[in-house]
């Protein structure tokens, strides 16, 4: 339920600086989506959470979160959070990986100078997508475990 709520929240910060900046959001909006980069970025994820425990952990957290008055242990708090800071540093280093690979076409097609740009664009993109999935999506589900860790005590 917090994903979905931040998810939310982030389209709504996103529509809202794009209005505050006066960009159409038809035309810029355009430029962020890039279907190759965010399909790399789904793959790793879709690997990381079928081959480790934190895609099992992170899994029981999202049904528990749609259940009334769910009691979380100490425990499971315990092993949510470090399932989400694992997977906040896999996610950025599977933008790191989709970088390095973009900048590699990069590098191996500099004969064609005009598409340099948009080609060193859409490297970055997947680095972009990283960081937007791991500190809109994940950190809050982070820092939700640690806040309900502190307010049970010690």
């Amino acid at each position: 339920m917090l994903i979905i709520i931040g998810f939310l929240f982030s389209v709504f910060i996103s529509v809202l600086v794009e209005g505050m900046m006066g960009m159409p959001l038809t035309n810029s909006s355009a430029l962020f989506i890039d279907f190759p980069s965010a399909l790399l970025m789904l793959i790793f994820l879709v690997f990381f959470f079928f081959t480790s425990k934190s895609g099992s952990i992170i899994g029981k957290y999202i049904k528990s979160s749609f259940k009334k008055n769910y009691n979380y242990t100490r425990a499971e708090l315990v092993s949510l959070s470090v399932a989400v800071k694992n997977t906040i540093k896999f996610t950025l280093a599977a933008g790191g990986f989709g970088f390095l690979a973009g900048l590699i076409a990069v590098l191996a097609s500099l004969q064609n100078k005009e598409m340099l740009g948009p080609n060193l664009a859409i490297s970055l993109l997947t680095v972009f997508y990283a960081i937007i999935v791991s500190y809109i999506i994940f950190f809050p589900v982070q820092a939700w475990a640690e806040n309900k860790l502190n307010a049970m005590g010690e």
